[in-house]
C-alpha cells in the first residue's frame, strides 16, 4: 500500500505542475484560461509513442476501445487526469483500520 501512496504523491505533483503551467499565462493577462489536454502533452513530447499506442490498441482489441476507454480520459486536462489518478491511488493506498474480531 505504500507504493500506492507514493504514486498518489507523484500524480499529485504532476497535477499541481500542470495546473500552474495552465494558470500562469492567464494570471499574467497574456492569454485566456485554457486547460491543456493530456493528449496534447503526449503528442508534443513523444508523438511516435502516441501513434504506436493507438495503433497497438486498435489492432489488438479494436478501434472502439481506443475511442471510448482511452481517448476520452486522455482528452481531459492534464491537471484533472492526474488529480483523479492521485485521488484514486491515495484512496486505494490508505491505511486500513484494523478491526479486532475477538474482543468481548
Amino acid at each position: 500500500m505504500t507504493v500506492l501512496r507514493f504514486f498518489a504523491g507523484l500524480f499529485l505533483l504532476v497535477a499541481v505542475i500542470a495546473l500552474v503551467a495552465d494558470l500562469t499565462p492567464w494570471l499574467e493577462g497574456a492569454k485566456p484560461l485554457a486547460a491543456t489536454p493530456f493528449a496534447k502533452h503526449w503528442a508534443d513530447l513523444a508523438p511516435a509513442t502516441l501513434k504506436a499506442a493507438q495503433s497497438a490498441v486498435t489492432r489488438s482489441v479494436g478501434a472502439w476501445v481506443w475511442d471510448i476507454f482511452i481517448a476520452k480520459p486522455i482528452g481531459l486536462p492534464t491537471w484533472m487526469l492526474f488529480g483523479l489518478l492521485a485521488a484514486l491511488s491515495g484512496w486505494l493506498g490508505r491505511r486500513r483500520r484494523r478491526v479486532d474480531v475477538y474482543v468481548n
